[in-house]
């Protein structure tokens, strides 16, 4: 995009004399002028406002230099603060390294804590295998034992059922239900 229209006098223009003044002084094809403008003013580098019904643009020359000067001493700060950073790790950088210096002593530590860590690894391992002798399949056993009680207990007293209505409906007697297969000890299940 060309420079700004109005950056070398302190003026302000509406849209029709930008569209006047521009194709002499900088070579813009009338038709673009508009776009050309609008651009400029999204990119920061033209003011607009509206005074009345009437669209204002201007770009006053020691605004520009104000802008680069206040983003150059933004950009300044941000580096100082950058270095500030910096000098700061490089300080506790320095001071971690106190104290863990290559030693005999120190070597032998480390390859120890090796060992201990793989002994953890170890238990931990041995640990899952027992897992299931725990409180907690200790507790979930109990409840499956649980359910299989009850269910054989109401199977125990479908039999019973069905021996007495037998028994009283057809006459059968307690001999008779040798033949079924059915213990005569057959009792309910308690644990």
């Amino acid at each position: 995009t060309p420079a700004p229209l109005p950056t070398t006098q302190s003026e302000f223009f509406n849209l029709k004399e930008l569209e006047k003044i521009a194709p002499k002084r900088k070579g813009i094809v009338s038709q673009s002028v508009k776009e050309v403008v609008t651009s400029l003013v999204d990119d920061g580098m033209v003011n607009f406002d509206k005074c009345g019904n009437q669209g204002i643009y201007w770009c006053l020359p020691s605004e520009a230099l104000q802008k680069k000067k206040n983003l150059l001493a933004k950009l300044e700060a941000a580096a100082a603060e950058q270095d500030a950073s910096f000098e700061k790790l490089t300080a506790q950088e320095t001071d971690l390294k106190v104290g863990r210096e290559e030693t005999d002593a120190r070597t032998a530590d480390i390859a120890a804590i090796g060992k201990l860590e793989a002994e953890l690894a170890e238990l931990r391992s041995a640990l899952k295998r027992f897992e299931s002798c725990g409180p907690a399949a200790k507790a979930a056993l109990a409840g499956f034992a649980g359910t299989t009680r009850d269910a054989a207990n109401r199977w125990t007293d479908n039999v019973y059922a069905m021996r007495s209505y037998l028994r009283d409906n057809f006459g059968i007697t307690e001999e008779q239900f040798d033949g079924f297969g059915i213990p005569a000890e057959l009792d309910y299940v308690e644990f």
